[in-house]
Parts: C-alpha cells; sequence; structure tokens
C-alpha cells in the first residue's frame, strides 16, 4: 500500500473522472463498433495492406474490450475501497490511491515453463500495470483503430462518389433493357465491369487511402461511356419497337406508290417502243419494288427477333432505296414520255402548216405537198423516226415559208 496519504477531496474528484472515463469509453467503444467503417471490417475478404491492418485492428478492439473490462473493475476496486463514508480513514484514501494509480491491475498471468522454474521459484508470472497506465494504452490504442476505420469508410464512400453516376446509369439500363427484353444489350457484362473497377479499390481500401478518386478515371470514363452506347442502342431499340408496325406500313404504301411508278414508267417505255425509232442511250425502265418489298420484311423479321440494331439499319436502307427508285422511275418517264410527246408536238405543227399553206391559197401547191406528204408519213408511221421526221417538218415550214 501506498505511504502517501491522499487528500480525500482530490480522490473523490479522481474517482469521478475515473468512473466518467469508464462510462465514455464505454460509449465510444459502441460508437467505433457501429461505425460503417467498422462493419466493412468484419466481414474481411480484403487484400495487401488492408487485409494485415484489418486483423490488427479487430484484435486492437478485442483488447480495448479487455482493457476497459480491467479499467473498470480497477475504479470499482477504488471506489470500494473508498467506501462510503464521509470521512473515510487515511487506509481507506491510500487504499483507493493504490486502486487508481498503484501498479494493481494484473493484465497477463503466465505459467512459468518447468525448464525456467527454480525449485522454490514462482510458478507463474504476473504482468501488472496501473489503472492509469491502462487507460493511456486505450487512448492510443482507440485512436489507432479509429484511424484505419475511418480510412476504410472514407475510401468507400469516395468509390461510391466516384461510381455513383455509373451506378445509376446501369439501373436505368437495367431497367429500359427488362422493358425490351429482346433486346441483345449486355447489361450482366457492363455490371460485372463495374464491380471489377469496385472491387480493384475496396478489396484494399487502406491502399488506397487519403485519395479523393481511387478509381481509375480512364477505367471509368470507358465503362460511362460503354454504359451510355448501350443506353442509346436500346433507346432506339424501343423508339423502332413502338413504331415498327407503323414504320412497315408506310415504307409498304411507299413501296405501293413506287410500283406504280414502275408501271407507269414501263407501260411509257413499251409506248415508246412501239411508236418510236429506237435512239440511243434511252433508259430501260427497272422494277426495284420487289425487292425493296423484300428488304422491308426481312427488317422487320430482323427486328422481331430482337436484332434492332440490324433491323434499324434495314429499314433506313429499304427508305432511302425506295426515294432513289421512285426519282429514278419518275426520270425514266418523262425521258421516254417526251419521246411521245416530240412526236405528238410535230404532229401537231404539221396539222397547223398545212393549214395555214390552205389559208394562203396553196393548197395545190404540187412540191409544197410533197414535202409535207414526205413529213405526214414519217409521223404516222411506226416505228416513227423522230430525227428525220423534224427535218422534214422543218422543210415544210421552210418551203411555206420561202413561197413558190
Amino acid at each position: 500500500m501506498s505511504a502517501v496519504t491522499p487528500d480525500r477531496a482530490g480522490l473523490d474528484a479522481e474517482l469521478e473522472a475515473a468512473e466518467g472515463a469508464v462510462a465514455r469509453a464505454s460509449a465510444s467503444l459502441v460508437d467505433l463498433e457501429e461505425h460503417p467503417g467498422y462493419g466493412l471490417l468484419r466481414p474481411g475478404g480484403f487484400t495487401g495492406v488492408s487485409a494485415r491492418r484489418r486483423e490488427e485492428t479487430l484484435a486492437t478492439v478485442a483488447e480495448l474490450h479487455r482493457d476497459l473490462a480491467l479499467y473498470r473493475r480497477a475504479v470499482a476496486t477504488a471506489r470500494e475501497a473508498r467506501g462510503a463514508r464521509g470521512r473515510p480513514s487515511g487506509d481507506e484514501l491510500a487504499a483507493a490511491h493504490d486502486a487508481l494509480h498503484g501498479e494493481s491491475v494484473t493484465v497477463t498471468e503466465e505459467a512459468v515453463p518447468l525448464q525456467r522454474r527454480g525449485l522454490l521459484g514462482p510458478t507463474s508470472e504476473v504482468t501488472r500495470t496501473s489503472a492509469d497506465a491502462l487507460l493511456a494504452r486505450m487512448t492510443a490504442a482507440f485512436d489507432a483503430a479509429t484511424r484505419v476505420v475511418a480510412d476504410v469508410a472514407a475510401v468507400w464512400d469516395a468509390v461510391a462518389a466516384q461510381l455513383g453516376p455509373a451506378d445509376r446509369a446501369l439501373d436505368a439500363l437495367r431497367a429500359e433493357a427488362a422493358a425490351v427484353p429482346e433486346a441483345t444489350v449486355d447489361v450482366s457484362g457492363w455490371s460485372t465491369r463495374l464491380e471489377a473497377l469496385r472491387g480493384r479499390v475496396l478489396t484494399d481500401p487502406l491502399a488506397h487511402a487519403g485519395s479523393a478518386a481511387p478509381v481509375p478515371a480512364a477505367a471509368l470514363a470507358g465503362v460511362e461511356a460503354g454504359l451510355a452506347a448501350a443506353r442509346e442502342e436500346l433507346a432506339q431499340a424501343r423508339a423502332l419497337r413502338v413504331g415498327l408496325d407503323e414504320r412497315v406500313a408506310a415504307l409498304t404504301a411507299r413501296i405501293d406508290a413506287l410500283a406504280a411508278d414502275e408501271s407507269a414508267a414501263e407501260t411509257v417505255a413499251a409506248e415508246v417502243a412501239r411508236l418510236v425509232v429506237a435512239v440511243p442511250g434511252l433508259p430501260v425502265p427497272r422494277r426495284r419494288a420487289p425487292e425493296l418489298r423484300a428488304a422491308v420484311r426481312e427488317a422487320h423479321a430482323r427486328a422481331r427477333d430482337g436484332r434492332w440494331e440490324e433491323a434499324s439499319a434495314g429499314f433506313a436502307a429499304a427508305s432511302e432505296a425506295v426515294d432513289a427508285a421512285a426519282a429514278q422511275a419518275g426520270s425514266d418517264r418523262a425521258v421516254l414520255g417526251g419521246l411521245l410527246d416530240r412526236r405528238a408536238e410535230l404532229r401537231g405543227r404539221l396539222g397547223a402548216l398545212r393549214a395555214k399553206a390552205g389559208a394562203h391559197g396553196r393548197g395545190e401547191d404540187l412540191a409544197l405537198d410533197a414535202l409535207h406528204t414526205r413529213a405526214r408519213d414519217l409521223l404516222w408511221s411506226a416505228p416513227c423516226d423522230l430525227a428525220a421526221a423534224t427535218v422534214a417538218v422543218r422543210a415544210y415550214q421552210r418551203g411555206l415559208e420561202e413561197g413558190p
């Protein structure tokens, strides 16, 4: 027992402070174990420096519980030694003082192996310390544990902040893919890539302590770009799916109109072949409507199979081809119809010139009549040589203008 007789008021203040320390330490340990970072330590699965620090921290927390129990017991012993009397004796004060400040706390007790014992030596070795030293050790251990727990939580939060947009994009992609089940977007693959980025950091979070952006920026940007592209592909698929029947109907109607145009162009071509002598370079109308109907059917089948990207490309190509074919059919019809129009125009001009000749009293002009007969025979023959007929009409016109 200490030879020092402490002051009663001072000792009572120390006892009250020690009891307060027990309460605060107990509450702090509860807070530590309820901290999200400590919850992340418990399951394990860490690698590298985090695996080692995890084991150390869990062991430290277990030691804190043991040390707190020893400290609580020492404080309780001091309170019991102090007694409840308003004026405790000197021995009671000294005993209470020793319980708080003397090396009265047994930390460990280990058996001494036989080969290390003397005949009269102790059978066990006891390690003692004071409640004060115990509290100081607990304070240092708690600080070390909280640093690890806080660092793990900080890295976890940083990863969550970095991956938050990608996580939300993946959730949106998953929901959108569920609405278009036949789509071929690889949601599972993107989820795996995102989890790989997360796991690369969170399996050893303490290796990234202090970093505000622990996930590699380039790798994350690649995943985010891929998710955006996948969502755009789904959006196109959804738009195509929603308007699929309308799109097929509209394309089919345009192909029907094209078929009519191509048929009209072929009719004009046949009429030209019958009535006009062939001219080099004339267009030959072509029927593209049947092959375009087949292309639309194929794109429709791909859409029903969920091959939305191929289907969209097929519809777009068919639409462009319909426009081009319609323009070509119109051009062919105009060129060929122009020949028939030229024949009709020459016939009309010849008739007008004949009437003019009669009005001028030249109806019996044999030379002029021969020119008219030549032009008329060419224009009313089938097939008509338009070039020769044009020359003949002009000759008749000149003859009329030159006079007898």
